[in-house]
């Protein structure tokens, strides 16, 4: 039986350190980050910080997350849902990755944002096509009646270690997808729709018939095209227009369709940019994600939203 001293009294700030700590050694990669570097963003002393780390001091105030999502550059939301232990560490780790790839497109030229645009709604008529032809109409999208849409894709559930899910070739034309065994959350969801839509665009694309491939945006079609077969467009208009205004927007919708609510804001701000301005595209940086952070929407978003949809 473990001695008392050694249980973790609080699991979620053990994942909040670890994850820190992994965002602190990407932001300062020419320098060996120790527990203390960590602990200083907090005023710690070493006797905390080492408390922190082993799970026998328990960080959750706001103010204190502020300060840690401020000087990690992090969405204060991903933050806090470690802390209060809805995500684990690989899921705030592909939220992060997420957000950070839509900082990185919307400091693009002004042409790659309209081409963006552009292959968003290709992908969004493909998705819709895929969904139609397999009379998938339910909310929300289950794994099994997606795979079921690509007889020569296969589901496996396996120990993956780096990521929720991976894709690999079993042989020409047939692949297979192994996603972390156990309870299936959210997140995993998720990302094996993006090892379909990787799959689909990268290895099948001509089958479908889409526009070439850009590089620079090759991750954000596959992000684009996951987010459209798991949170339709016809479903997410019927169930925005259901939604209460004194609601979470953002939190109902992701409970409904069973998805991260950073694939919500991602839905959400692509479906606006489908009939924004140019003037929207050339401007300095591109970026709606604010937009659908706040608890409420207001009733100048609700009338955009149910007239873009």
């Amino acid at each position: 039986m473990a001695k008392s001293q050694d249980l973790i009294r609080f699991p979620h700030s053990v994942a909040l350190f670890k994850f820190c700590f992994k965002i602190l050694e990407l932001r300062r990669p020419s320098h060996k980050i120790h527990d203390q570097d960590l602990g200083q963003i907090m005023d710690f002393n070493p006797s905390d910080t080492s408390h922190w780390k082993r799970g026998k001091k328990c960080v959750k105030h706001i103010p204190v997350l502020e300060n840690i999502s401020s000087i990690l550059d992090v969405d204060l939301e991903i933050i806090q849902d470690i802390a209060d232990g809805l995500i684990d560490i690989d899921e705030a780790w592909s939220d992060f990755c997420d957000a950070e790839e839509e900082r990185k497109l919307s400091l693009e030229e002004p042409s790659i944002r309209v081409e963006r645009r552009d292959k968003s709604i290709e992908l969004e008529k493909l998705a819709k096509e895929i969904l139609s032809e397999n009379k998938i109409q339910k909310t929300p999208i289950y794994i099994p009646e997606l795979i079921a849409a690509f007889p020569y894709v296969q589901l496996i559930p396996g120990d993956v270690s780096d990521r929720l899910a991976r894709s690999s070739r079993i042989k020409p034309g047939y692949y297979a997808i192994r996603y972390r065994k156990g309870d299936i959350r959210a997140h995993t969801r998720i990302a094996i729709a993006r090892e379909i839509a990787r799959i689909l665009l990268h290895s099948e694309r001509e089958k479908f018939q889409l526009s070439n491939r850009c590089d620079v945006l090759s991750y954000a079609e596959i992000i684009e095209f996951a987010n459209a077969l798991l949170v339709p467009r016809d479903a997410l208009a019927v169930e925005i227009g259901k939604i209460s205004t004194r609601a979470n927007l953002i939190k109902v919708l992701a409970e409904l369709f069973w998805v991260p609510k950073s694939v919500i804001r991602a839905r959400l701000s692509s479906i606006l940019l489908e009939k924004a301005a140019t003037q929207v595209f050339e401007a300095q940086k591109l970026d709606f994600s604010e937009k659908f952070s706040m608890s409420t929407k207001s009733s100048y978003e609700e009338n955009q939203l149910k007239e873009t949809l």
